[in-house]
């Protein structure tokens, strides 16, 4: 009975270390949500708008300046943004899930953005969650302000996207996961 006893409890033991290491990974913010509850659903919103002619035109002339790019005529516009935000799920996630989380992101945006005339981008804040992943992905620019300022000025959700159309439609979009949103947006 000794005999069984013994190798059960090095196990538990190995378990229960094992399993500990994996939690210290995580490091979490006090005051973020990061569950997908009944607070974090209150926190997601959209805004649909259309823009006159030469409103549009001048959006897209200061976004192509912000972004130092140049969208092509015709194309639809869509910035992926990332910040700090009191609601965020990912801010749950150690830098290499995160990490692949925004790969994925990435991968599914360009998808949307090849099959639907589009060109996207992706903009994070300096104090956004996981600011080395961000930092290190060359396809993340830096914001100077001007996103956080004039276009994302909610700050409750660590991730939202906008959209404008080349007719002066757009959508602005506050909340993770939002990539049929876009997607049936685009398509209308």
């Amino acid at each position: 009975m000794k005999k069984i006893l013994i190798p059960i409890f090095f196990i538990s033991i190995f378990l229960i270390i094992t399993s500990c290491g994996n939690i210290k990974g995580t490091k979490t913010e006090p005051n973020v949500n990061t569950k997908f509850n009944t607070e974090y659903k209150k926190s997601r919103k959209n805004f649909y708008g259309e823009l006159a002619l030469k409103e549009n035109n001048e959006i897209r002339k200061i976004i192509e300046n912000e972004l130092h790019s140049e969208v092509p005529e015709g194309k639809s516009i869509l910035i992926n943004f990332s910040q700090k935000g009191s609601n965020c799920i990912s801010m749950g996630l150690n830098n290499k899930d995160a990490a692949t989380v925004i790969n994925n992101g990435i991968r599914i945006s360009s998808r949307i953005s090849m099959n639907n005339n589009t060109i996207d981008f992706f903009v994070y804040t300096a104090d956004v969650f996981h600011k080395d992943v961000h930092q290190n992905n060359a396809n993340f620019k830096l914001d100077s302000g001007f996103f956080y300022n004039n276009i994302f000025t909610f700050h409750e959700n660590c991730e939202a996207f906008f959209i404008l159309k080349p007719n002066g439609q757009f959508m602005k979009f506050y909340g993770e996961d939002y990539f049929s949103e876009v997607e049936n947006f685009l398509q209308k």
